[in-house]
């Protein structure tokens, strides 16, 4: 059988994207505002492997798609909007899509490619859920959003 061909997420070849596992025609899609529950391993250049929630106790991570700031690396901002639950992808992350020319020292040096492989478990939309703590929260968001867009408001008519 013929590899699959990587998927250039970024345009200049910085963040390619392999589908390892398809998901079901029918599964959810991590669209923008939910929260993913993602399953991942991330390694550097040489092997050494930063993170593996498929081993041991790590439990999965939980990240809001689309977050600004982020909640990630941009390989995954760039990945995570096009996957569906239970597909499985390795994502190719020069510097610029993984930690940037920092690195995060000590595990991860400067200007370092990551190769992440993701697992997209489930996703969860707090905007219609009918948890009362949810929905609460969202209320909350809602207020705070409200807030800061008044103040930017009020923050233009001064200027």
């Amino acid at each position: 059988t013929t590899p699959p061909t990587p998927l250039d997420l970024s345009g200049d070849g910085g963040c390619l994207m392999t589908t390892l596992r398809e998901p079901l025609p029918t599964a959810a899609r991590a669209s923008a505002g939910v929260y993913a529950t993602v399953r991942f391993r991330a390694a550097l250049a040489d092997g050494t492997v930063l993170h593996d929630s498929w081993e041991g106790e790590a439990p999965p991570l939980q990240v809001r798609v689309g977050a600004e700031p982020s909640d990630a690396a941009l390989g995954w901002d760039l990945a995570l909007p096009r996957m569906r639950v239970g597909q499985q992808v390795r994502l190719e992350c020069g510097p610029s899509y993984a930690y940037g020319d920092a690195g995060a020292p000590p595990l991860i040096p400067p200007s370092s490619p990551v190769t992440f492989e993701l697992e997209l478990l489930s996703v969860r939309d707090l905007m219609s859920s009918h948890n009362p703590d949810e929905v609460d929260f969202v209320e909350r968001y809602r207020e705070l959003v409200a807030t800061k867009e008044r103040a930017k408001a009020g923050r233009a008519t001064e200027g």
